[in-house]
């Protein structure tokens, strides 16, 4: 079997992989809970988290990361198949994707947050590290304490500090796709029309700054809980 073969199923077979939708299973298992009709609506972890307990994220968080971010990278690296980073990088964001918007679950997902540092760990512990660094320094030392606003701000200058600790070209691209596929799920995961069906560009600033609908994130907590 030739390796651009090998490279594609192993891509595809993560995008697979990566859509199992994990809490999903666990609330319904556990708790007979569809994660899509109840709280933020979204199979993500803290929607789990906020239905049936943190402790049930334990079997879900690890298969997130290893499952999903780190195993299909190792494969591809020259310490398994030896597929190239270009490929490490394809089989980390196809991960990603698949977790944002999975096939078994008509394109809806969580955020990838857990699969994005198993991913970027396997491709450089160094980028992981200044990746969380940014974020949770923002939150802990800044007076704006909102997290959603610093990890994307940590996404969109992770190809900066690619560039800067000199990282393979494969891994800036992945950096690259994956502030694209952050961007594109924050937008994608609610509507940005109003009540009257208008495109808003006030909707569509709120999702892609703050990951939701209003500026004001304790509202739109005490929105969410009431729903």
């Amino acid at each position: 079997m030739s390796d651009p073969l090998i490279a594609l199923i192993l891509v595809l077979g993560t995008y697979l992989v990566g859509s199992i939708p994990t809490s999903l299973v666990v609330t319904k298992l556990v708790g007979n809970v569809d994660l899509r009709d109840v709280g933020t609506r979204n199979i993500g972890i803290s929607n789990l988290t906020n239905q049936i307990g943190a402790w049930w994220a334990v079997p879900v968080v690890p298969f997130d990361i290893v499952v999903k971010g780190t195993l299909p990278v190792l494969l591809a690296s020259d310490k398994m198949l030896d597929l190239g980073v270009g490929v490490e990088a394809a089989a980390g964001l196809a991960g990603i994707i698949g977790h944002n918007w999975s096939i078994f679950v008509r394109l809806q997902g969580g955020r990838g947050m857990a699969t994005v540092l198993g991913a970027t760990g396997a491709l450089s512990f160094p980028l992981l590290i200044v990746y969380g660094a940014v974020a949770s320094l923002g939150v802990l030392f800044s007076p704006w304490k909102d997290s959603a606003a610093w990890w994307l701000i940590a996404v969109l200058i992770m190809p900066v500090w690619a560039v800067l600790l000199n990282l393979p070209a494969g891994v800036i691209g992945f950096c690259i796709g994956f502030t694209v596929v952050t961007v594109l799920k924050r937008m994608t995961s609610n509507s940005i029309r109003n009540a009257d069906g208008q495109l808003s560009m006030e909707l569509l600033r709120n999702r892609v700054l703050f990951d939701r609908d209003i500026r004001d994130r304790q509202e739109w907590i005490d929105q969410q809980a009431g729903n």
